[in-house]
């Protein structure tokens, strides 16, 4: 991060990349695409450093979810176009409405279905 970015850049670029995201619905990219981007592009850059992005002074990371990490907003790219991918990711709502579906569907399993015998219980 240059001298130049104070803490005002920083907070007026971030509302910025938040506000897009939250206007497109807020789209996540995969597990897999977060590794493979910062694999690939951000860990061998020489801007990252600590888990940050010295361009553009966002974070930058495998662990943290949107909106702490800049790869994982699916609306964001690099600011020296090292990647950008567009944003083929599901919107949270999605993810949230899947993760749903998942827990439900493991309640189902864990119900007592009245046929079976449990006498022997």
């Amino acid at each position: 991060m240059s001298e130049s970015q104070n803490i005002f850049t920083l907070t007026y670029r971030y509302t910025r990349a938040l506000s897009r995201w939250i206007k497109a619905g807020r789209p996540v990219r995969s597990d897999d695409a977060i590794q493979r981007i910062f694999e690939t592009h951000c860990a061998p850059c020489e801007a990252y450093q600590a888990g940050t992005c010295r361009r553009c002074g966002c974070r930058v990371n495998l662990k943290s979810a949107a909106p702490l990490n800049k790869i994982a907003m699916a609306t964001e790219e690099c600011p020296v176009n090292k990647w950008t991918e567009p944003p083929s990711a599901e919107t949270a709502g999605e993810t949230a409405d899947r993760r749903r579906q998942t827990a439900a569907e493991f309640l189902e399993t864990l119900t007592i279905n009245p046929s079976n015998n449990h006498d022997h219980l």
